[in-house]
């Protein structure tokens, strides 16, 4: 009878952890995050209604594959037309990606108009590693950016600590953590069905 009652304890005690952690994947899914999106790169209408907030790491391919083949649509429709508030929380966990960032980063804070161009560009490349000289040619070619605080920047690696809080604070968000990942107004979504996302969510906060 004792050894009955042990085996049922174990069991039921299997079942609850097995729901708690089912509740919790769940509970990622449905309730929506509070993004801190402020402390990100913020583009588009900042009193815009529907926010959407990426995570990415610039050196990672799927972030490219998502800059080349879709974030194109994405700005024309929502951003530069001021529909939507658009932020990307930068992170930097791929080898060599920090120097990258930093490069993205300060031409962000340096000639904002700039950064998708420069982006444009470093996703076209093929090679693996771009050297901080590489970067420097780039940067060169686009208007208005001063070379020599920008070399400073990536001398002094300036936004190192923010990557890195940035890192954590993503590793805290996300349910599962990948790159890129998106969150409309704190909702979770997949990256095909994104544009009808914010469709739904523009007609929603229209008539609310």
């Amino acid at each position: 009878m004792r050894k009955i009652i042990d085996k049922l304890l174990v069991i039921i005690t299997i079942s609850v952890a097995m729901i708690f952690v089912i509740s919790s994947f769940f509970i990622n899914l449905v309730v929506p995050k509070d993004i801190d999106s402020e402390n990100g790169l913020v583009f588009g209408n900042k009193k815009a209604k529907v926010t959407l907030v990426v995570f990415e790491d610039f050196k990672c391919k799927y972030c490219k594959e998502y800059f080349n083949e879709l974030f194109p649509v994405i700005k024309t429709e929502y951003v530069d037309t001021k529909k939507i508030k658009y932020v990307i929380i930068p992170i930097a966990f791929i080898n060599g990606s920090k120097l990258l960032s930093n490069a993205a980063i300060a031409i962000y804070e340096l000639k904002k108009d700039k950064f998708f161009e420069f982006l444009k560009i470093i996703s076209e490349k093929k090679t693996k590693n771009i050297t901080k000289q590489e970067l420097i040619e780039i940067v060169a070619t686009l208007d208005g950016i001063n070379l020599e605080i920008f070399e400073d920047i990536l001398d002094q690696k300036v936004f190192n600590n923010y990557l890195e809080e940035n890192l954590v604070y993503a590793q805290k968000v996300m349910p599962k953590f990948e790159v890129p990942s998106m969150y409309i107004n704190g909702h979770m979504v997949d990256f095909e069905n994104i544009i009808n996302n914010l469709e739904e969510q523009l007609n929603y906060r229209e008539f609310k």
